[in-house]
């Protein structure tokens, strides 16, 4: 019964965590003048991986090989369990930005992981590690020219005063404060849900595997996809978005980059299963947004793509 109520809370934390970041996501949008899209590329994205970035840095630093499975493994659940219910939810416009350069530039690093890996028998190098953060200041570089060009844009709406006083209203001190709030209700939510449900699930039976591939999976994305949630509930659909995108790339660049730049990086289980499901459904997310010409994706896609991951998971049950 504890452990219900603590699985209770975390849930709690977690739907408000993620409903105070967005906000403080949308204030810096207004502050800063850029677009809520660029705001869940970097703000939203990297706060809700920040806690595996923490977990990689650590365990490298003492010694310990962060497991390429479970980093890999979030990247699927991303899009075919958080996307897959976000469009369900909603359906989402999908910016042409993501479409001609974030997606492909996420394909293309997912590519050269999957090179990687077969290459390396499934052990990152210091030289792979290297080749992975070239490519994040590359995103970098990227995120800095949008956000340029945002507030170039935003400085010709700005004449309205309207939008002067909406402006004039924001406060750093209410972003800042939302969005770490935010991010801490996210981290804290999370580990009393991850870490309760696994208790419970070992209580009633469910044996190890079973909650590897489930409960240990999908609650390294729970911040995810509570976030994209609560987005596609507002009609935020940059954030939804930007959350993805922004996250798997920077799960594969920063992440696995720094652990090989550290420690390397090795396999905890059949890795080159996780890239293929993971390249699947991504190809399967762009193309089915290509042929949508106003490229306002819904329900269609969305069951497709939540369809795909439950067969992963058969999958990754049944080699486990």
């Amino acid at each position: 019964m504890i452990n219900i109520l603590l699985i209770a809370l975390g849930i709690f934390l977690l739907i408000r965590g993620a409903d105070r970041l967005i906000e403080g996501a949308l204030g810096l949008t207004r502050k800063l003048g850029v677009s809520e899209l660029f705001a869940g590329l970097t703000v939203v994205a990297f706060g809700t991986s920040a806690p595996e970035l923490v977990v990689t840095i650590s365990s490298s630093i003492k010694g310990a090989s962060v497991g390429l499975g479970n980093v890999l493994g979030s990247n699927v659940a991303n899009i075919g369990l958080i996307l897959g219910i976000s469009f369900l939810i909603s359906p989402t416009k999908i910016q042409k930005s993501t479409v001609n350069i974030e997606m492909p530039f996420l394909l293309i690093i997912s590519v050269v992981i999957f090179a990687m890996i077969m290459e390396g028998n499934s052990v990152l190098t210091r030289y792979d590690g290297m080749i992975l953060i070239t490519f994040l200041f590359i995103f970098m570089a990227y995120l800095y020219y949008m956000a340029k060009n945002d507030q170039q844009v935003r400085k010709q709406l700005v004449e309205n005063e309207e939008m002067k006083k909406v402006e004039k209203e924001e406060s750093w001190a209410k972003i800042i404060t939302f969005s770490a709030l935010g991010l801490a209700m996210l981290i804290i939510g999370g580990e009393l849900t991850v870490s309760n449900a696994v208790i419970f699930a070992k209580s009633i039976g469910i044996s190890e595997s079973l909650i590897g591939v489930t409960i240990v999976a999908v609650g390294t994305s729970l911040p995810e996809l509570v976030t994209a949630i609560v987005a596609a509930i507002k009609h935020s659909d940059d954030i939804v978005m930007g959350n993805i995108v922004g996250s798997n790339t920077f799960n594969i660049a920063a992440i696995l980059g720094i652990s090989a730049l550290i420690n390397g990086a090795s396999a905890d289980r059949s890795v080159a299963f996780d890239v293929s499901y993971g390249l699947l459904l991504a190809l399967v997310l762009l193309f089915g947004t290509m042929m949508k010409k106003d490229r306002k994706v819904g329900r269609g896609l969305g069951a497709v793509l939540l369809s795909l991951y439950v067969i992963y998971l058969i999958i990754s049950i049944r080699i486990g």
